[in-house]
């Protein structure tokens, strides 16, 4: 039984159609194109809007609200189907869904959803979230940014970094305090619209991820009407906590999807290539760090399994299990565009082959949705009973 056949344990065949759907999409519509964005820069609007046909950019929205309704392994699937063919695709997948129109679907009024929900899902309208700030990272918790309630709207004033599709998103979500003194207590989230009056969004130079559009927004007396905070005052910093793990699960998916790029790379160069009268792929060495790339892959792929149907079954909180994931997955990634890299010599640095690109790619998930070392901090915590979630 080949590796691919191995894939298919458990799932329905629901999720096995929507596989087939995924990567047939992301083969053809996108796979034969990345190498052409990536020089010309250019940011794939067109294929947002098939995705949101596909229902991707709706994957767990009801049908009610315009979404395909699936459920989170299938998400799953199609984040990493989509992963192995463009980080920038996933990327507008895996942010959309998993923290806008997760926090949307169970925290938002019904005006939100019918104002929002709708037009996300199909793809009409694209959601991003502005959540970092340059002194927080990951530390949400400790952010600078205010709201100030003045009549029928709150008037936002502060900065985040690190948003991506900025210039591309109608709608973001983001957070800010009402009270600093009050902590996480005084933490509240918000759907911000783009464009608005006192709203500033600057592209940073990244040396990577360049299509991304990642920027810096700069709030300025930003009014945003009292109907668009999400949720109740003081529930910013639980809404986000009710997205992470479908977030970190995101992220994970991802990586696996990515990974496979690698690995699939690696084979087919190994396998052309001639050293000193031999295939590449016939050295002993050679097979070993495909050998290990293959476990690696498999085992991060049997873990973002688990975790969606973990979910699925509506276990309860699963923080520590999807950093377990999250941190595994993303370190897997760029293992393996390290080995893809080393098997391909110095052609793994030359434009035309992607393996050099997968590298920064990875780093960059190893790095979003919480670094390794917060993962490992949660993870020992734990196993030592510090926490039970």
């Amino acid at each position: 039984m080949r590796p691919e056949e191995l894939r298919d344990f458990e799932l329905t065949d629901s999720q096995k159609m929507i596989r087939a759907m995924a990567r047939d999409f992301a083969r053809k519509e996108i796979t034969p194109n990345v190498q052409q964005w990536e020089k010309e820069g250019r940011y794939p609007r067109d294929i947002v809007t098939r995705m949101g046909e596909l229902g991707f950019l709706g994957a767990f929205i009801s049908e009610e609200y315009g979404g395909a309704g699936l459920d989170h392994l299938s998400y799953g699937i199609i984040c990493e189907e989509i992963a192995y063919a463009d980080w920038v695709c996933a990327s507008i997948i895996s942010v959309q869904n998993s923290l806008v129109e997760n926090g949307i679907l169970h925290f938002g009024t019904e005006e939100q959803k019918q104002r929002y929900l709708i037009p996300l899902a199909k793809g009409e309208m694209q959601a991003s979230s502005a959540l970092s700030e340059p002194s927080g990272g990951t530390d949400l918790a400790s952010l600078q940014t205010t709201a100030k309630l003045d009549g029928d709207h709150y008037v936002l004033n502060g900065q985040k970094t690190f948003c991506s599709h900025a210039s591309h998103t109608n709608v973001y979500f983001t957070l800010a305090t009402v009270d600093k003194s009050l902590g996480r207590k005084g933490i509240c989230a918000f759907l911000v619209e783009n464009p608005s009056p006192g709203m500033e969004v600057t592209p940073l130079n990244m040396s990577t991820m360049k299509r991304g559009n990642i920027a810096q927004i700069f709030f300025d007396d930003v009014r945003v009407p009292k109907e668009n905070l999400l949720g109740e005052e003081g529930q910013g910093m639980r809404i986000v906590g009710a997205d992470l793990a479908v977030g970190r699960f995101s992220v994970a998916a991802r990586c696996v999807g990515q990974a496979q790029a690698c690995l699939d790379a690696a084979l087919n160069y190994a396998a052309q290539r001639e050293i000193f009268g031999k295939k590449e792929s016939e050295f002993q060495m050679v097979k070993q760090m495909i050998a290990d790339m293959v476990v690696s892959i498999d085992t991060a792929r049997l873990l973002v399994y688990r975790l969606g149907r973990l979910m699925d079954a509506n276990v309860g909180r699963l923080t520590s299990i999807a950093s377990v994931t999250k941190l595994y997955a993303s370190e897997v990634a760029t293992k393996a565009a390290l080995d893809a890299i080393q098997l391909h010599g110095g052609y793994g640095f030359v434009e035309d082959y992607a393996v050099g690109r997968y590298l920064l790619e990875a780093k960059v998930l190893e790095v979003g949705e919480g670094n390794s070392q917060l993962h490992r901090e949660i993870i020992a915590d734990w196993a030592f009973g510090i926490r039970d979630y």
